[in-house]
């Protein structure tokens, strides 16, 4: 049975983790991680021609493989980015 694909990258200072796994109804997801929240994620549909029919796994975990390294790649090009933290607001009013 086809897993997927797990992979950690620090990039300007920040720790992402990368998952990539075949779903049974959504197809294919990669979901970008940092601090445990998702970032970014991408869907795409199961290829038709793969249907994890027996001798068709191995196509299966390229398509899988191919998404996962793409999505590394744009983490690494600075496309996918944590995001960024509120800047500081006014404190609480005070009461005269």
């Amino acid at each position: 049975m086809v897993s997927g694909f797990n992979t950690d990258i620090v990039f300007e200072g920040t720790l992402f983790h990368i998952q990539t796994e075949a779903r049974k109804d959504a197809g294919i997801e990669t979901a970008v991680y940092v601090k445990g929240a998702v970032v970014h994620s991408l869907k795409t549909p199961h290829p038709g021609s793969f249907n994890l029919q027996a001798g068709k796994e191995r196509e299966f975990m390229r398509v899988l493989e191919k998404q996962h390294r793409q999505v590394i790649a744009r983490v690494r090009a600075g496309e996918i980015k944590p995001p960024s933290t509120p800047a500081p607001g006014p404190g609480p009013l005070e009461k005269p």
